[in-house]
């Protein structure tokens, strides 16, 4: 009670109806009734009913309540405490005016914002315990160093802004990163020649300052060497880490595709050789099945799932077994056609996709771009709907009765109608009026 009034703004005002405000709290129906209670000489009635759940408060014998807050303040209302983290006081320290000399007035104050944060820096009860039990902060046993996978001449380097990219070329450590220098040192040194590029560290120490592995004298304690990891969906450079984890004593980038004396032309093809890819049953499995009872755009919708999700090693194995994969059963177009136009689909599904990716990144090829502008036009794909072998089968009994001339003339108005298509596309293409005689 503030004033002789209750802070909750109790009692509340008789309601017939369950409303809203306009900032998302809400009015509880309240009904004007003649039910009241005396207590303490207050007659208390509807209106001063605070608000309960009343399965709850009989469940748990409390008072509790749920209520929906539609209101847009709320998200900030909810994690503004989740957000704030510890409580946190702010001070300087600074030196007292008396102790300083005249003097030194003159002499600017140089702030070292690092030794103020040291000193001054809030510590939590749980480090502050921590530490005064001595407890170690920090410690890793047994040691692991980061190997980095990168395509050749794909390798990141980190520069200051203000660097020039001349003088920093030509620094001897440029470009250089663990997997290069792994490559370089198997040339110099033979003794880790027997080891892959992950068991490397457990004899060779990696010296960051001058970016080169160093043979251990003694082994004191092994270190356990990390790939980088890598998404199955970044194509070649996955299919790179995989190699890196068999091939041993390798020299060069086309060393690591080179399987059984035969160099292959990518990473891929060189894990299919030593059969670390799998065979893709699963995939098959599951597209056969898919394509007895899909529809051709869940088909594709299908492949495009495998593709981006799926560590698929021969997609354009899974695109072959994938007959279906047709626009529509009601069309009828010639077979580079249909391709060309599967292949499209595919490719805007893909482009769709987060991330973005394309029919290239998963060794497909990729639809025509002189056919594009083609395949867009549906009046252009109708007028081309139907099946000329079947109208040829069909009419094979007649050609039996005609005699040579007849014959000759027939092949010509066939030649003509399966010319039709090219006559379309000059039509489409350059303008005009086509005529067409049946």
């Amino acid at each position: 009670m503030v004033d002789d009034r209750c802070v909750k703004r109790f009692p509340k005002p008789f309601n017939p109806l369950t409303t809203f405000y306009e900032n998302g709290y809400v009015h509880y129906r309240r009904r004007a009734g003649s039910y009241h209670v005396l207590q303490s000489g207050v007659r208390t009635d509807n209106g001063y009913v605070v608000s309960y759940n009343k399965r709850l408060c009989s469940r748990f014998d409390a008072h509790i309540n749920v209520e929906y807050c539609g209101w847009n303040m709320m998200i900030k209302y909810l994690f503004k405490y989740i957000s704030k983290g510890f409580d946190r006081v702010r001070f300087t320290l600074q030196t007292l005016e008396a102790n300083t000399t005249a003097s030194s007035s003159t002499i600017p104050v140089v702030v070292n914002e690092i030794k103020l944060f040291l000193d001054g820096r809030y510590l939590c009860p749980h480090e502050a315990a921590w530490r005064i039990l001595n407890f170690p902060i920090h410690e890793r046993d047994p040691p692991v160093q980061i190997l980095v996978v990168h395509l050749e001449g794909m390798q990141p380097t980190i520069f200051k802004e203000n660097s020039q990219l001349g003088s920093l070329i030509d620094t001897p450590s440029f470009g250089v990163t663990t997997l290069t220098e792994w490559l370089d040192n198997n040339q110099r040194d033979v003794r880790g020649i027997d080891l892959t590029y992950n068991d490397y560290p457990s004899k060779y120490s990696w010296d960051t300052k001058d970016k080169r592995w160093i043979h251990k004298t003694t082994i004191t304690n092994t270190t356990i060497g990390r790939l980088a990891y890598v998404h199955p969906t970044d194509g070649e450079l996955f299919y790179l880490r995989i190699l890196l984890f068999y091939q041993k004593g390798c020299k060069s980038f086309y060393d690591i595709r080179t399987v059984r004396e035969n160099t292959y032309l990518t990473f891929r093809d060189a894990c299919e050789a030593l059969g670390l890819t799998g065979d893709d049953k699963e995939w098959l499995t599951a597209f056969e099945e898919a394509a007895s009872w899909a529809t051709s755009s869940e088909l594709r919708s299908l492949f495009c799932h495998l593709l981006l999700s799926c560590e698929v090693g021969n997609p354009l194995l899974l695109c072959e077994v994938g007959n279906p994969l047709s626009i529509d059963p009601n069309v009828i177009l010639r077979v580079d056609t249909l391709e060309q136009q599967i292949l499209l689909e595919i490719q805007k599904t893909l482009l769709a996709s987060t991330p973005s990716k394309s029919l290239v990144d998963f060794g497909l090829p990729t639809p025509s771009p002189s056919l594009l502008s083609i395949l867009k036009n549906c009046l252009l794909l109708e007028e081309t709907n139907y099946d000329t072998n079947l109208l040829i089968s069909q009419n094979s009994s007649m050609v039996s009765q005609l005699n040579p001339d007849q014959v000759t003339i027939y092949e010509r108005v066939v030649d003509a109608e399966r010319n039709k298509n090219q006559l379309l596309l000059f039509v489409y293409r350059y303008g005009g009026i086509g005529i067409f005689y049946g």
